[in-house]
């Protein structure tokens, strides 16, 4: 199992931090209970992405449980922190976390990729707690620097973080991004790249 390495933050608010920090322990056995739910979203609706889900439990699990500055009840509050997950096939490890966050009902959870349900194969905007759709790869981190910017220009003291598969570091917007990032100083900005040496080419 990969080890949790807690991050750590400039953002000195807490207002919207709604749980005591969490061990490394709590955070690993978070990361289970996400995977668990990931692996039986997957085997009812016979379909989705598998890898991925199960390979950055940790990531969410830390990111949502210990530093993101969300509260699910005003999922839309302007000071919150961002994440943009810029490979969305992997939606349903982060379907998982904000069902266990409270951002809706696990029984959600159960409907995954159906036909009525809003939790498709690649996020939608409709479902809360997701700030952007994604299908194409390597639009995400673009967004999440607009994100940044923006929070910048309006005095907000939040934080913006992306994850981004490795696969999406052959697309030359991904580098265009990347680029962009430093020359404005973007230091409210995490990215996180899922590098697990598993490509789809094709």
């Amino acid at each position: 199992m990969p080890q949790v390495t807690q991050l750590k933050s400039n953002n000195s608010k807490d207002s919207l931090k709604t749980i005591k920090p969490l061990s490394i322990e709590e955070l690993q056995q978070i990361a289970h209970e996400l995977r668990i739910s990931a692996l039986k979203m997957l085997y009812k609706a016979k379909s989705g992405h598998t890898a991925g889900p199960l390979g950055t439990a940790e990531i969410f699990s830390t990111l949502y449980f210990s530093e993101l500055n969300i509260n699910p009840k005003n999922p839309q509050d302007p000071k919150r922190d961002f994440f943009f997950l810029s490979n969305g096939h992997i939606c349903p490890i982060l379907y998982a976390t904000l069902a266990k966050k409270g951002f809706f009902p696990e029984t959600e959870l159960n409907k995954f990729r159906q036909v009525d349900s809003l939790l498709q194969g690649h996020p939608s905007i409709e479902v809360p707690g997701i700030e952007t759709g994604a299908g194409s790869l390597g639009q995400g981190l673009s967004i999440a620097i607009g994100r940044a910017l923006s929070s910048r220009m309006d005095n907000l003291d939040t934080q913006t973080y992306c994850m981004t598969s490795d696969g999406e570091l052959n697309e030359g917007q991904t580098w265009e991004a990347a680029m962009m990032a430093p020359k404005y100083n973007l230091a409210n900005l995490t990215w996180i790249i899922d590098r697990n040496n598993i490509q789809i080419s094709g």
